[in-house]
């Protein structure tokens, strides 16, 4: 069977759409918050006055809502499926339905050397996904923040403006997406390194000691994504996914793993 199959793609196409949904609503709210103030002094009917408030919370309450249920349903459900599907494909026993087909690309025996190549596979490609989407986060952050520095030293800001534009940098998920991302790769990259040593030093993954280390960098690894709570970017992905397999193809001839 030559066509790629992944099964557990699917799971994350909810994530993707309630994030846009979560993104939206927040900028929205955000919106409403400084347009405020400014309708209240144009309108002074209690009845729109109290309309636009109830909408503005209910922005608030739907935003709040649909950030959660990804942090605490959507994206755990599917994180879960891709680590029972990644054990299955290592050591060839069906925890899950979930099928792939060329989502791994190692020829390994199933087993622990199996598990060991698919990790370094999964580690070299996150941490490249996550530098890529972090090019534009560090530009965005840098800039919001350069703004951010120069509205409060002028005093001609609105004050209730300054809150919200740092109330969108400190909680609206801004600075800490950021943040998230970066020990995301940091973690990745961790992840990678201790599996290309492992490789480099010839350890044997079938005795005590390199089980040990590997089921170790395996926690790492998936403590990693349960931390940073974030879906890599699709698009990104597939954008770079020639490129990446080209390189891994040249990492797997030159350190010895089966191909």
């Amino acid at each position: 069977m030559n066509e790629r199959i992944d099964d557990v793609d699917k799971l994350y196409k909810p994530v993707e759409i309630v994030n846009l949904i979560t993104t939206l609503l927040f900028y929205g709210g955000a919106a409403l918050s400084i347009a405020i103030p400014f309708l209240v002094e144009k309108y002074n009917e209690d009845v729109i006055v109290q309309n636009i408030t109830i909408f503005y919370v209910l922005v608030v309450v739907l935003q709040s809502f649909s950030q959660n249920i990804v942090s605490f349903y959507l994206l755990p459900r599917a994180e879960k499926e891709r680590r029972k599907q990644l054990l299955s494909n290592a050591l060839g026993v069906p925890l899950t339905h979930a099928q792939t087909n060329l989502y791994y690309n190692n020829d390994n025996n199933v087993g622990l050397e199996r598990l060991h190549a698919n990790l370094m596979e999964n580690s070299f490609f996150g941490k490249s996904i996550c530098l890529a989407m972090l090019k534009s986060e560090r530009i965005k952050v840098s800039l919001y923040a350069i703004f951010l520095f120069f509205a409060s030293l002028n005093r001609d800001v609105e004050l209730g403006i300054l809150i919200v534009l740092t109330q969108v940098f400190f909680t609206g998920g801004l600075l800490f997406n950021w943040l998230k991302l970066e020990i995301l790769r940091y973690r990745n990259e961790r992840v990678y390194d201790s599996l290309y040593a492992i490789y480099l030093s010839q350890q044997e993954t079938s005795n005590g000691n390199g089980m040990a280390s590997l089921l170790d960098i395996f926690a790492d690894y998936e403590c990693a994504k349960s931390s940073a709570s974030i879906k890599l970017n699709s698009k990104i992905f597939h954008n770079l996914n020639p490129t990446l397999t080209e390189e891994w193809n040249n990492i797997k001839a030159r350190i010895g793993i089966v191909v």
